[in-house]
């Protein structure tokens, strides 16, 4: 499904312009949730289909969508609609009348928040300024992304336990520039295969021996260099690990391994040193500055 990420101008009093659709199936309750919100100040669209939802959502700008669990079956499936589709749209639970199970697959499925019901207009008010609060700071991060540039550099003693750390670290930034997306998580694979490689086969585990990482980081690619102490070794004959000769060796894949899901992987002479390049391969890569954002849905 396509996802729209839409990115609206950030105006001074924007919290209490905000427009806010809601999703309700009740009219009983929809009718309620008017009056609610009448002393607010918020715009506000009802709407009783998801499907009715989506289509006008993808033709009109909105600050947040409000979904009444009165349907509390198939509420899960309708904010992952919402969610994939709006990646950016802090969506809120009304969920009065909701069990802990459908509660819980809700925020699983993309919900940032919850109230368990709307009879206090300032206690909605006070929550949902909260999460246009939040989606302010991301959209004015998102603003400033592609000027920016990242450059880190690490100087790391061969000892495996400090590898866990320092891939979660690149693996962060990479995010960060939207470069990667969830499904691409992999990417860590290739990186812990290039460190263990150079602490393992390059330093034999010295501890007085270091790995050299710099990376480097834009809007359109990530530049990991990666350079041990070793004498290198022969990059250019490599056995393929996919050969059946070869297939059920304990050892003998990391390249192999690096080469799938990077795109580019660079052995420089005498092999002591590798680049590796991973391009953002979707135009419309959503930034996640924030690992709580990083979650299946």
């Amino acid at each position: 499904m396509t996802t729209i990420i839409k990115s609206p101008p950030i105006k001074g009093n924007h919290l209490k312009q905000a427009h806010i659709v809601v999703l309700c199936e009740d009219r009983t309750n929809a009718h309620k949730i008017r009056k609610t919100f009448e002393p607010t100040g918020y715009g506000l669209k009802l709407f009783h289909s998801n499907h009715r939802l989506l289509t006008w959502l993808s033709q009109h700008p909105a600050d947040l969508v409000l979904i009444n669990a009165n349907d509390a079956a198939h509420t899960p499936e309708k904010i992952s609609q919402i969610r994939n589709r709006f990646p950016l749209m802090p969506i809120l639970l009304v969920a009065n009348g909701c069990d802990r199970h459908i509660l819980e697959r809700s925020i699983q499925a993309g919900a940032n928040h919850f109230v368990g019901d709307i009879s206090e207009p300032k206690q909605v008010a006070a929550v949902i300024d909260r999460l246009l609060q939040f989606r302010l700071e991301h959209l004015r991060y998102v603003k400033v992304l592609p000027h920016m540039k990242t450059t880190l550099q690490l100087e790391l003693p061969s000892q495996l336990e400090l590898l866990g750390g320092t891939v979660y670290y690149l693996t962060e930034e990479l995010f960060k520039h939207g470069l990667i997306s969830l499904e691409q998580i992999n990417v860590k694979i290739a990186l812990v295969e290039a460190l263990t490689n150079a602490m393992e086969h390059g330093n034999k585990f010295d501890p007085n021996k270091k790995v050299f990482i710099r990376a480097e980081f834009d809007a359109e690619k990530a530049t990991f260099d990666i350079r041990d102490e070793g004498e290198g070794f022969d990059f250019e004959h490599l056995p393929d690990p996919t050969q059946k000769e070869f297939l059920y060796r304990p050892r003998g894949r990391g390249v192999y391994m690096m080469r799938q899901f990077m795109d580019e992987v660079i052995f420089h002479p005498p092999g002591n040193r590798v680049t590796l390049i991973k391009r953002r391969a979707v135009k419309e890569a959503l930034p996640r500055p924030y690992p709580w954002e990083r979650r299946s849905i």
